[in-house]
């Protein structure tokens, strides 16, 4: 039994949110159960080595064979859909689940190791996000120009930092008004982005 629990915030749907540095040290003495798609597992993101692939909405009828007791950590790759599964697990009588606070971003983003099975571990740097996510609008119809994107991020067109990208991914998915064509598109291109930014290389001074 490990101490991850112990650490964990008390959710109101019965299970903890425990946070990366935690899993770090407790993650061999814990079962970690990774929720996302078999496309999500060793895509981008990539998995923690030791975490089993159950996708979410086979969740529930995996864990008929597993110990109510038994400790579990839910990944997935943002903390939504393993939030969500603990909370199934919990009115399912599971006692000691916990949920991965911001997933596989955050985990990506403490530069710590994943696995990706048969990928090479991906090269991106600030400008490939940059440049990913303009010609993915440009793609998609959208409203803003490239040269007013890169004018909400540095007046003197150096390349952008992680947390200006951050910023500007955050402020694209409040308006959503850059795609009104199709949304659908959209949200899938801000979310290859994110995820691509999670993995960038943060150079010294770069957030």
């Amino acid at each position: 039994m490990s101490t991850l629990y112990e650490q964990g915030t008390p959710h109101a749907d019965g299970y903890r949110d425990v946070d990366v540095p935690a899993v770090v040290a407790e993650k061999e003495r814990v079962r970690m159960v990774d929720v996302r798609e078999p496309s999500e597992f060793d895509a981008v993101l990539g998995h923690i080595e030791g975490a089993e692939l159950v996708p979410l909405g086979t969740v529930m009828e995996a864990a008929e064979a597993w110990p109510k007791e038994e400790e579990l950590l839910l990944v997935c790759r943002s903390g939504g859909r393993s939030g969500q599964a603990a909370g199934q697990l919990a009115r399912k009588g599971f006692t000691r689940l916990m949920n991965l606070r911001g997933g596989m971003l955050a985990w990506n983003e403490a530069g710590l190791p994943v696995v990706r099975e048969g990928q090479a571990a991906p090269s991106v740097e600030m400008m490939d996000v940059l440049d990913t996510l303009l010609t993915r609008l440009r793609e998609l119809g959208g409203n803003l120009s490239a040269a007013t994107m890169r004018g909400l991020l540095e007046p003197h067109g150096s390349q952008p930092t992680w947390a200006q990208l951050l910023a500007l991914l955050e402020l694209l998915q409040s308006t959503g008004q850059v795609a009104a064509r199709d949304q659908a598109a959209f949200e899938r291109t801000l979310r290859e982005c994110r995820d691509l930014l999670s993995v960038a290389h943060r150079k010294a001074g770069a957030a």
